[in-house]
């Protein structure tokens, strides 16, 4: 499956009037955690391109697809923040901008309307462009963002508005807030982190340059994601379920030891890129500790013997391979795991920082699976337990309902989550309200299917067409082994039985 092109998004950075300019201030805000899509992260106000932005007078621009990408940025910051940034506002008072805000918001006027309604005028010297990102081919939903630095209008102070899908919003020095950064206190995306780091270095002649000095800014996706300091996220392509394309492959490094998760692509392209990565890391003295699996499935192991090819060749030595000793007998003959890990055993690297993760064994999804958990920053590697989109499923006999119910809740017992790393997507800054997410949505399809086989559906493909009407036909191959997973689980509840034609009945009915 081929991803999904990517969104023509804009975002601001916006600088506070009067900076220092040693260390500038800029506005930070803190996506909803309700959100899908990044909720809990970090970030500049921005969004996605709309049909109308190309519609808006922006002066001193010849370039058409510019002129829009400014006009769409400025727009997300009215909206997002309340911060006109077109000429002829500065006279405008509070009130008069909260007129405006209301008639763009309400659909009274568009916002071209708006703008020639009122005598504004957008003029493209106000906005630097500093850099075009796009969205890593992990997910589906992905946005080819235009990055654009400007200067705050000295009256107007940015707040975060309603009707924005947005949770906070302050001024923030840029070195303060990488340094938050740095201490697993905020999750953000390499843009937004590069540009933090950026703006951390003054306000120099040369300050464009630098923002433009990665390929990144120009439109070459990111392979070495770091959410989280010390854990990159390396999404490999994979023949993995859609609607994911990619499995993410995680390397967990301290000073000293590189901690390698689930090395899942069987493509030399993709192996290769994952080895330079690792080689990278190993280049300044590290050594790689073991890699270890989080379970079977052969988009998480399917890179582990080439990888270790590649160990051996460059660096004179393979290294262990650990997993859950059902994940280790199920490999046989597939991939030597020399090390078994057991439940709540340790796994620490040497060196600084002090990187401790927990084993946690958590079937569910796979009879082996394994989550690992770092209790100092409150990360969570879930691997396919929880993943950065979609739902899960659960495949019996591998998969197991009672299982994964009872591993979501052991996840969602553990203290002070900050982040979860899924096997797949991004990572999930609001973990606690994605577990909730999880578990209300599975007790959701089990009621469905439940009153399905009370109403007389006697087979999965009965009960998917009652049970599963939001999901699309293509999809219900996939959602009737979902459905054996749920009715095994009723089964094992004492609420359904399976009679001898293969028939599931209801054992008791509703009070």
């Amino acid at each position: 499956m081929i991803s999904s092109a990517p969104k023509d998004a804009g975002a601001v950075i916006l600088l506070r009037p009067h900076t220092a300019p040693d260390n500038p201030e800029v506005y930070l805000v803190k996506r909803s955690t309700k959100l899908a899509f990044l909720g809990g992260f970090h970030a500049f106000p921005g969004g996605q391109r709309e049909a109308s932005d190309s519609e808006a007078r922006v002066d001193n621009c010849d370039e058409q697809e510019s002129a829009a990408m400014i006009s769409c940025a400025a727009r997300e910051l009215f909206e997002e923040v309340g911060v006109l940034l077109a000429r002829g506002s500065r006279t405008l008072t509070t009130g008069q901008l909260a007129s405006l805000f209301d008639d763009l918001e309400s659909s009274r006027m568009s916002w071209p309307e708006l703008l020639r309604h009122y005598g504004l005028h957008l003029d493209a010297r106000d906005f630097t462009f500093v850099g075009r990102w796009v969205t890593p081919p992990f997910a589906p939903r992905r946005f080819d963002t235009w990055f654009f630095l400007v200067n705050c209008p000295p009256k107007q102070n940015p707040r975060v508005t309603p009707d924005s899908e947005l949770e906070s919003g302050e001024w923030t020095p840029a070195r303060d807030a990488h340094a938050k950064w740095e201490r697993s206190e905020v999750i953000a995306v390499p843009p937004v982190l590069h540009a933090l780091e950026t703006l951390a270095g003054g306000l120099t002649d040369d300050l464009v340059e630098r923002f433009l000095s990665v390929p990144e800014a120009h439109r070459e996706p990111t392979r070495r994601i770091e959410f989280h300091p010390n854990y990159i996220c390396f999404p490999v392509r994979t023949p993995t379920k859609p609607p994911a394309t990619h499995t993410n492959c995680y390397l967990i490094y301290s000073s000293s030891e590189i901690l390698i998760i689930d090395p899942g692509s069987p493509y030399e392209d993709e192996q290769a890129a994952l080895a330079e990565c690792v080689d990278d890391l190993i280049a300044p003295g590290r050594t790689v500790r073991e890699i270890a699996l989080t379970h079977v499935h052969p988009d998480h192991v399917a890179g582990v013997n080439a990888l270790n090819d590649h160990l051996k060749k460059k660096h004179g030595a393979p290294v262990p391979v650990a997993a859950h000793r059902v994940t280790a007998e199920s490999l046989k003959n597939q991939v030597s795991v020399n090390l078994i890990i057991e439940d709540a055993e340790v796994l620490e690297l040497n060196g600084t920082p002090a990187i401790n993760l927990r084993a946690l064994a958590t079937p569910g999804h796979a009879r082996g699976h394994l989550c690992f958990h770092d209790e100092r920053t409150g990360a969570l590697i879930s691997g396919d337990n929880i993943v950065g989109f979609g739902s899960v499923l659960i495949d019996p006999p591998e998969g197991n309902m009672l299982d994964y119910l009872a591993s979501l809740e052991r996840m969602r017992a553990l203290p002070q989550l900050s982040v979860l790393f899924g096997g797949h997507g991004p990572a999930i800054a609001n973990p606690y309200e994605k577990i909730d997410e999880y578990i209300a949505h599975r007790r959701q399809r089990e009621e469905l299917i439940l009153a399905a086989v009370r109403e007389g559906a006697l087979t999965p493909r009965e009960i998917v067409a009652r049970a599963y009407t939001d999901v699309s036909p293509k999809a219900h191959a996939m959602a009737e082994r979902s459905v054996l997973a749920h009715l095994e689980k009723l089964e094992a509840d004492g609420l359904v039985s399976l009679n001898s034609d293969g028939e599931y009945l209801a054992t008791q009915t509703n009070n």
